[in-house]
């Protein structure tokens, strides 16, 4: 019996260890748990007074059909022709590195974004003061370099060729579905033939649907990766170099990194390709109806009754129907 209780008390002791593995680190950060709550119930199906309230609400998960990824490159030369040279030599190479994963030339674009001089600062000593004074020192340029591709699997090929030429600045991936159109329709398929079976269902409980006045809306709308990533610090401590010279460098810290975070389903009625591995486009669509029921008990026309009535000697008294 001991031993039943003490195998009982090991087994939820480490399940005890084992639960948080499966939540994940992000529970342990009191602000992020915001995000792992399901979004609040939409009330769905009201009835106030005499008018009904029925809402759909579907939402669609698109993979994206081609993407956009956006380096930054930065040159400083002395001349104008220098900076110019060495940034379009870099450049050259990188472009050359993504063609080998087919990448064409047409889908890679430059964008200028600056083209200016640095200055530095010069001390001019005098012979009882100094003073301090701008000259030129350099030119400086920057550019955005645009690479278009469809295979999501390509972007860190992109991202290591881009460091081999000392490109370590992505400032963003767009995300690009060709047929959003389609997808809407879709969407709005699924959920009227879902509030027409709501209306079934209300009409088999007894109100009047069919006979009542109906007002519709509908609204759309659209979530992309890059809305959807949600900053988030590592339980995991790092250190670059924790000793230098035999000494001890308390230099360890905590990184902040991101990780993707889909819109929650638990206020959607239909859901469609929810299952995911890349971070897709989420598409949303709500559909709402207001339904004018008929009221409950017909009102009936009051009419004035008139009655005769005969008193005879006696006390009793007898209608007279006239």
């Amino acid at each position: 019996m001991i031993a039943r209780a003490l195998a009982f008390f090991i087994a939820i002791a480490s399940s005890s260890f084992i639960f948080p593995q499966a939540m994940g680190n992000l529970m342990y950060e009191a602000s992020s748990r915001m995000w792992l709550q399901q979004a609040e119930q939409p009330v769905k199906a009201t009835i106030q007074g005499n008018m009904l309230v029925l809402e759909v609400n579907a939402m669609m998960n698109a993979t994206a059909d081609s993407y956009l990824a956006i380096f930054h490159i930065t040159q400083l030369g002395q001349s104008a022709q220098e900076a110019d040279s060495l940034i379009n030599a870099r450049i050259a190479a990188f472009t050359a590195r993504v063609k080998k994963h087919g990448v064409k030339e047409s889908e890679v674009f430059m964008d200028m974004l600056s083209f200016v001089p640095v200055y530095e600062i010069e001390t001019t000593r005098k012979l009882f003061s100094k003073s301090y004074q701008e000259v030129p020192a350099g030119f400086e340029i920057q550019k955005n370099i645009h690479v278009r591709f469809t295979d999501a699997r390509m972007l860190d090929k992109f991202v290591s060729a881009a460091a081999i030429e000392e490109i370590y600045d992505l400032v963003k991936v767009d995300f690009f579905v060709a047929a959003q159109s389609a997808c809407y329709d879709t969407l709005r398929l699924f959920a009227t033939r879902l509030l027409q079976q709501k209306l079934d269902n209300f009409g088999k409980l007894g109100l009047k649907v069919s006979e009542g006045h109906r007002l519709a809306a509908e609204q759309n709308g659209a979530y992309f990766p890059l809305d959807r990533y949600a900053a988030y610090k590592s339980r995991v401590q790092t250190s670059l170099n924790s000793r230098r010279k035999g000494q001890l460098v308390n230099d360890v810290r905590q990184p902040s990194s991101f990780f993707y975070n889909k819109v929650p389903y638990g206020k959607f009625d239909i859901v469609l390709h929810a299952e995911i591995t890349e971070p897709p486009v989420q598409y949303t669509y709500n559909l709402t109806m207001q339904v004018q029921l008929p009221e409950g008990f017909p009102k009936k026309e009051a009419k004035d009754i008139v009655k005769y009535v005969w008193i005879t000697d006696t006390g009793d008294m007898k209608e007279l129907k006239l």
